[in-house]
């Protein structure tokens, strides 16, 4: 009987035995690393002592292979055969282990899984002379990898700042260790996707979300409204930025105070204003200064008037409304007596007919 049917013919405890026998010659734990089950795999991966020569035949069963990544005192000819692996939980694996060598450091960094480059910067820690170095690396993905690294020293963030692939910026936005300097440089980049990055930061300094929301680009404004941590102090900054759609956006924003909006209710831009106009409740005090307030055009207070109104609003529109006012409001099913009364004895005819039809 050849070896690997001598194993096979054993029972599945006599296999594990074998496998956690310390005298179990290293040829019989190799065949029973090909017919074993679960877990003698798992015990032979456990084991100590064993040649180099068994933990390279150990790897050709997938099991095993699996089992012996997590082992945190593998030798390095075993490691570097791991990270050639295929299967990213393997290398993900191999990038927790402690005391990695440089060049399966900087083979894990350029990884195309992001789950290894994220193990890789969450197990292992880097000195500032070896993050310099990544920093000038040939290959692009290793240098966007570091520029993740936390906390990051401002020379090197100096270093990635003027790097020229957009990647590497992003990468240093999301980066909650950079400095305001280097954060100012990300709000004046030419490349739209590395200011949206920005707008997404850990923490955005005051200064950095007034040059943002300044920005020309409506998509990057867009991407700062997205964020669900904005505070009233933020939305007052963002209400005085140059671009209209900064202005229009902190309308819309559910933490928006009426103080803002009554604010926002006088902007200069009718775009603003027709912004304010398409929410779903407005106070009767923003109300009133929007419909007051135009002078050319009825867009805004058409989409105001057709809202259901208060009566405190409906009887003041009533009272000192222009005669578009009071046409659009004779409409409504229910008026309130008071501005029923109002409306009767109103000087336009015609408004005293279309509230007599009504």
């Amino acid at each position: 009987m050849d070896g690997i049917e001598r194993i096979k013919a054993k029972s599945k405890e006599e296999q594990l035995e074998m496998a956690k026998n310390p005298g179990t010659p290293e040829d019989d734990l190799v065949l029973l690393s090909k017919v074993g089950n679960h877990r003698v795999r798992k015990v032979l991966a456990l084991r100590e002592g064993v040649s180099i020569e068994t933990m390279l035949a150990f790897i050709e069963n997938n099991y095993l292979k699996l089992f012996l990544s997590e082992r945190k005192n593998l030798p390095g000819d075993i490691i570097l055969k791991l990270v050639e692996e295929d299967n990213w939980v393997i290398r993900e694996k191999i990038a927790s282990h402690p005391n990695l060598p440089e060049a399966v450091i900087i083979d894990l960094a350029s990884d195309e899984s992001d789950y290894v480059r994220d193990a890789l910067l969450h197990h292992q820690s880097f000195t500032e002379d070896f993050l310099t170095k990544m920093a000038q690396n040939d290959k692009r993905l290793v240098r966007k990898t570091f520029a993740s690294s936390e906390p990051l020293p401002e020379g090197v963030a100096k270093i990635l700042i003027k790097d020229d692939y957009w990647g590497t910026k992003v990468a240093l936005a999301k980066n909650g260790t950079v400095g305001i300097e280097i954060l100012t440089e990300l709000t004046k980049d030419r490349q739209a996707v590395v200011r949206k990055a920005l707008c997404q930061a850990p923490k955005l300094p005051n200064e950095i979300l007034k040059a943002l929301g300044d920005d020309e680009n409506d998509t990057v404004i867009e991407e700062i409204f997205k964020r669900t941590d904005l505070q009233v102090e933020e939305l007052e900054i963002l209400s005085e930025c140059r671009n209209w759609r900064a202005r229009a956006l902190v309308t819309r924003n559910e933490k928006v105070t009426i103080e803002l909006l009554l604010k926002l209710a006088g902007d200069e831009e009718k775009r603003v204003k027709l912004q304010m106009a398409k929410r779903s409740e407005i106070p009767d005090e923003v109300v009133l200064k929007l419909i007051f307030g135009e002078t050319s055009g009825n867009n805004i207070r058409k989409l105001i008037l057709k809202k259901e109104l208060s009566d405190a609003v409906l009887v003041e529109l009533a009272k000192n409304g222009d005669n578009y006012v009071k046409k659009m409001i004779v409409k409504k099913e229910s008026l309130p007596t008071e501005a029923v009364t109002i409306l009767s004895q109103d000087e336009n005819e015609e408004i005293r007919s279309k509230l007599k039809a009504s």
